[in-house]
């Protein structure tokens, strides 16, 4: 009889040394993002626009010349970001097709910055959802 009683105080015993599975039990040592990609995703973060671009601008060659060959005269080793950047629209598909309208215009002031003398690996080519209009934006750090 005496051992019927001992058995919930048992029972709470071996309760209370378990451990309630959260998320350490499946991963203990969660994988983080290396610092290099960090980084590189946060180089451009709250700088000014060297140039803006409108859309359906094509005559950009000679401002966008003039504005790399005062950054690398500041800079030599300056990189460059081409950034398509249109307002979010109400669904996915509509924000990707109006980016989509941008990426020829930012891919040629990618390669006029190229041909300007920039090298490639400098210079790199975005889109992003943000604002209140569309623009080709250029970043130089």
């Amino acid at each position: 009889m005496r051992s019927s009683n001992l058995l919930p105080f048992l029972a709470l015993g071996f309760l209370a040394a378990c451990q309630v599975p959260g998320r350490n039990s499946f991963a203990p040592a969660a994988a983080g993002p290396d610092t290099a990609s960090v980084s590189a995703t946060q180089a451009f973060n709250g700088r000014v626009p060297l140039i803006t671009i409108l859309p359906g601008t094509s005559d950009f060659a000679a401002p966008v010349a003039s504005a790399v060959r005062q950054a690398l005269a500041i800079k030599t080793g300056a990189a460059f970001e081409v950034q398509a950047q249109s307002p979010a629209s109400a669904t996915p598909d509509a924000s990707a097709a109006e980016l989509a309208a941008l990426s020829d215009t930012a891919a040629a002031v990618a390669k006029a910055i190229i041909g300007d003398g920039v090298a490639a690996s400098h210079v790199s080519l975005t889109a992003k959802s943000a604002g209140l209009d569309s623009y080709v934006l250029v970043y130089v750090k």
